[in-house]
């Protein structure tokens, strides 16, 4: 009996048994083909030939994945092919397998090879850095901008995509609002793309949903938040809304440089917010947002004011912000809301106050 039929017959007897979750699809001198799936995304199929001068010369291997990116692939073929090199001059199939399957087994984080790469790519070490750790199956992320920081430890589920990815511990030295922004949003985004909208839009046809990679699209956001935040300014004041180092973040609430970010994803100090929102003019619809230009990351996409014009500009507060486009949403805030009626009432009272004050101040002179 000739090599090549020993290790036919043999991989046919053993292969399923010595090979877990291996499913033999092909077995012949032309060709011996076997399925390995392991998760719903760790799964592959390893096509093996025999050259000419077997087993002098090592098998010819090739590996086939609908869930694993090419890069992996070509990785894992080339070091299946040295395995099966050291073989030469013996039965080479049944180890090379096993070394797959092992190596599969080894590193749970395959299945998100490509989307690591790209992660990699919008890192630089003033923008944080990743570390993998295959045993756990896990990714640590540090965000960074500026002196500040957001990291996390995501876990990749071995549904996934099916099942989006996790994380519980998180640690920042950004304001509280901007943490909980931070948390909540990129959890929000990786739900999304494992759970159907609870309603389709009315002019779109119904379209049968289908779970989509989530670790790329939730880790993004929070790189490029963070990122960000050091750079943006007060739309009242044009001076930067955090301070240059991190220890000097004010949190208490009731202080003018405590940072608010409102529902169109911008920033103020809670000081410029409310002198800019409890002042007139007062429009019939609300004060809008006066940055010059929208969020990429607001909270309120849909919800932009038109004034008596027609367009999306928010009402001239003063001369500098007249003149530009504006952002155009309405100002709003989980925290504090502020009537238009209540604000015109109480900036009349004001008024009153001090023309009281002023007429005392003139009688005592």
């Amino acid at each position: 009996m000739s090599i090549i039929s020993f290790e036919i017959e043999e991989v046919q007897k053993i292969c399923e048994n010595v090979i877990p979750n291996s499913k033999i699809i092909a077995c012949n001198p032309s060709l011996v083909r076997i399925d390995i799936k392991q998760t719903r995304s760790r799964q592959l199929t390893t096509c093996i030939r025999f050259p000419e001068k077997y087993p002098e010369q090592s098998l010819l291997i090739e590996l086939k994945s609908k869930t694993l990116c090419d890069k992996f692939l070509d990785g894992l073929t080339t070091l299946a092919e040295q395995k099966a090199k050291e073989l030469q001059g013996k039965p080479q199939i049944i180890n090379t397998l096993k070394f797959i399957s092992q190596y599969l087994q080894e590193n749970p984080l395959c299945i998100v090879l490509d989307e690591i790469i790209a992660l990699r790519k919008l890192l630089s070490s003033e923008t944080g850095d990743l570390k993998l750790k295959q045993k756990n199956s896990t990714i640590s992320l540090t965000a960074r901008g500026g002196n500040y920081y957001f990291k996390i430890k995501t876990e990749i589920p071995e549904e996934y995509p099916e099942k989006c990815v996790k994380w519980q511990n998180y640690e920042s030295n950004l304001p509280a609002v901007l943490v909980r922004f931070l948390n909540g949003q990129g959890k929000e985004i990786a739900r999304q793309c494992v759970e159907p909208p609870l309603a389709q839009p009315r002019n779109k046809k119904l379209e049968q949903f289908q779970p989509s990679p989530s670790l790329l699209k939730a880790m993004t956001f929070i790189i490029e938040a963070t990122r960000e935040f050091c750079t943006e300014v007060c739309p009242i004041c044009n001076e930067y809304v955090l301070p240059r180092l991190a220890e000097d973040i004010v949190a208490n609430e009731q202080d003018d440089s405590f940072v608010e970010r409102v529902y169109c994803g911008h920033l103020f100090h809670q000081g410029c917010l409310k002198k800019y929102v409890n002042e007139p003019p007062f429009p019939p619809g609300g004060k809008t947002c006066p940055a010059t230009k929208s969020h990429p990351r607001s909270d309120a996409k849909h919800l932009r004011v038109n004034n008596s014009s027609g367009s999306n500009s928010a009402p001239k507060s003063n001369t500098s912000i007249a003149n530009k486009k504006t952002c155009g949403i309405r100002l709003a805030h989980d925290r504090w809301v502020v009537n238009v009626k209540v604000a015109e009432s109480r900036w009349a009272q004001k008024q009153a106050r001090e023309r009281e004050l002023e007429e005392v101040v003139d009688f005592l002179q």
